[in-house]
């Protein structure tokens, strides 16, 4: 889907006096890509989750993370000058007790220097092994979102928009079938969070499944199917090739819209730095930048 909050970044960035106050059809907290291996991959992450962006595409996948990982990353959607994503997680595994996650992320619309409006998330997370044998395993995951809208800047009537909080809670199941295979299920936004006075808007909600199959050492290939409610359906699509350390090249796609991705990724012991570049058929390319330390 066009991102909703592309098409209220553009209403704002022209008419920044707008009283903007939720409306029924509006779109908060929707169509964020907060990973660009994830986004050079086509979107296509919950069936292979292992690092600490896992925290946004499937929890369960924070079982999988062998030690203590950090991951940043940042972009300005579709090229735009005056929208901006950032975030940053870290993982913690702990003896007995699974995998912890917390993380941030903010989309903000700026006009002349004026920070027009912020969506923040900051994110809690918790991934373990419920069951294991030799040849395959079953994690679950559950992450509780706190949102927060902010309209900082008075409109050019000196009406102040005001702020508002709400909680989201996802879940979250990845499987190891065999070596080669695992499958993951995502659900995001299950308690129907709603955010808007006087008049209240739902938040996204979604169920995504996904398979990751690595058919040789150094090849990763996922396929995945989102379901936003109110929404068509989209296919997610990506391979990743281990081409030599430490590179690893991604292609990826979706439907709805078509995007085009590729991503590189480089690998030196603990640190990781990830780019992603998307093309979009009508709007200017997305690129996205990302770094990652693991300990």
């Amino acid at each position: 889907m066009k991102s909703a909050s592309f098409r209220r970044a553009l209403l704002l960035a022209a008419f920044p006096g707008l009283v903007l106050a939720p409306a029924a059809s509006a779109k908060f907290f929707d169509d964020r890509e907060l990973s660009p291996r994830a986004r050079g991959l086509g979107g296509s992450y919950a069936g292979l989750s292992e690092d600490a962006t896992g925290i946004y595409y499937n929890p369960a996948g924070l079982a999988n993370v062998p030690g203590l990982d950090f991951r940043a990353s940042l972009y300005q959607p579709w090229s735009v000058s005056f929208a901006r994503v950032n975030q940053f997680a870290v993982a913690y595994p702990t003896e007995g007790w699974g995998t912890f996650g917390l993380g941030y992320s903010d989309f903000r619309v700026e006009y002349q220097e004026t920070v027009l409006s912020i969506e923040r998330t900051l994110t809690l997370s918790h991934g373990f092994t419920a069951m294991e044998d030799l040849s395959s395993s079953l994690a679950l995951g559950y992450t509780v979102n706190l949102y927060n809208l902010d309209y900082p800047t008075p409109s050019v009537s000196e009406l102040d928009l005001g702020s508002e909080t709400t909680l989201g809670i996802d879940l979250g199941v990845l499987a190891r079938l065999h070596d080669r295979t695992t499958a993951g299920a995502f659900f995001r936004n299950v308690n129907n969070p709603e955010m808007g006075d006087p008049v209240s808007s739902d938040l996204p909600q979604s169920v995504v499944g996904g398979l990751a199959y690595r058919p040789y050492d150094g090849v990763i290939t996922l396929f995945e199917i989102e379901k936003q409610l109110g929404e068509d359906i989209q296919f997610h699509g990506g391979v990743e090739f281990n081409v030599a350390e430490p590179l690893d090249i991604r292609f990826g796609a979706q439907s709805k819209p078509n995007l085009l991705d590729f991503g590189v990724g480089l690998n030196y012991t603990s640190i990781q730095v990830d780019f992603s570049y998307t093309h979009h058929p009508v709007l200017d390319p997305t690129l996205h930048y990302g770094l990652g330390l693991q300990f």
